[in-house]
């Protein structure tokens, strides 16, 4: 696991206003994060937890080092 903080870039994104709303409901009910970009990086990491497990993201070895 990593341990260091890495660099990090802001990229703006784009949500229809009903998936926000889905999220700030969510931030209400305290469930998933207090803020709308927390609840979203709950649910982000959630979706990659996911992926990975259902094997629909896999690191392949393409012989390149890291």
């Amino acid at each position: 696991m990593a341990t260091e903080k890495a660099e990090t870039d802001r990229v703006p994104v784009t949500l229809a206003l009903s998936t926000i709303a889905y999220m700030e409901r969510l931030v209400r009910q305290g469930t998933h994060g207090t803020s709308v970009p927390g609840v979203a990086r709950t649910l982000i990491e959630e979706g990659i937890r996911l992926a990975i497990k259902d094997g629909l993201l896999a690191i392949r070895d393409n012989g390149k080092g890291s």
